[in-house]
């Protein structure tokens, strides 16, 4: 199971004879392996590999857009914000990192790269890399960004 697998259904039979789960995939742990899934009445399940006996993909995901499978199926992680507001809330990022002299641009599907390593898609809370130094000082910024600087 990887990345590119949420969005999708699937039915993991668990180990030691513990039963069986099937949901959407939420997001997969890519150092350990646990699959986090939501399940048809809404519950979240938290599934370490060491549990899964077996996986099947019963419905592979439409796409690999996470904008667009949060759209459709987590809905209440998508802010509300309307597209025109995000286009707004980018520039104000884009002239917040601009300030501090942290080179950003613009990237697909309204998403910032932030000095050259960083990925940061809306709703502009949480960013991405595999530079965990740079990672952790883009984050710092990003947090006075949205709660202004820290006293």
């Amino acid at each position: 199971m990887a990345i590119g697998d949420v969005g999708g259904w699937v039915s993991i039979l668990l180990a030691a004879g513990r039963g069986k789960v099937e949901g959407r995939v939420f997001t997969v742990d890519p150092e350990s392996g646990t699959l986090v899934l939501v399940t048809s009445d809404g519950r979240t399940v938290v599934v370490p590999a060491s549990s899964v006996a077996s996986l099947s993909v019963l419905q592979p995901p439409e796409t690999n857009n996470l904008a667009e499978i949060d759209g459709k199926y987590f809905p209440w992680t998508v802010d509300k914000l309307e597209t025109r507001d995000w286009a707004t809330v980018r520039g104000q990022l884009i002239a917040h990192f601009n300030q501090h002299r942290i080179p950003i641009q613009e990237t697909a599907e309204g998403c910032v790269q932030i000095a050259g390593c960083v990925t940061c898609r809306p709703p502009y809370r949480a960013c991405s890399s595999t530079n965990d130094i740079i990672l952790a000082r883009v984050q710092k910024l990003l947090d006075s960004f949205h709660n202004g600087p820290a006293s």
